[in-house]
């Protein structure tokens, strides 16, 4: 007795089904492969140093640019409020 198998090409019935099967999975083939080769460009590219530095700087000079905006505002803030003190004495 044959054990009862789970057989993807049971569609299969003649060459010409044959012969599209074989194409259909010729181009899943090929989808991957290239799917694989854009992931592969994507990561390079990410990767890249002339891309990874200015990222990286970008990342650390946040923290500093935010520093220096909040303080100048303060100042500003600051400059005004004493005006205003100035004048209502």
């Amino acid at each position: 007795m044959m054990s009862k198998t789970n057989n993807r090409y049971d569609h299969i019935q003649s060459f010409e089904d044959f012969e599209n099967e074989k194409m259909k999975l010729y181009f899943q083939v090929k989808y991957s492969e290239k799917k694989l080769q854009l992931k592969y460009l994507e990561l390079s590219m990410m990767l890249s140093p002339a891309k990874l530095v200015p990222i990286l700087v970008s990342e650390w000079l946040n923290p500093v640019m935010s520093f220096i905006k909040s303080f100048i505002g303060q100042f500003f803030h600051r400059k005004k409020t004493s005006e205003k003190e100035e004048k209502a004495e």
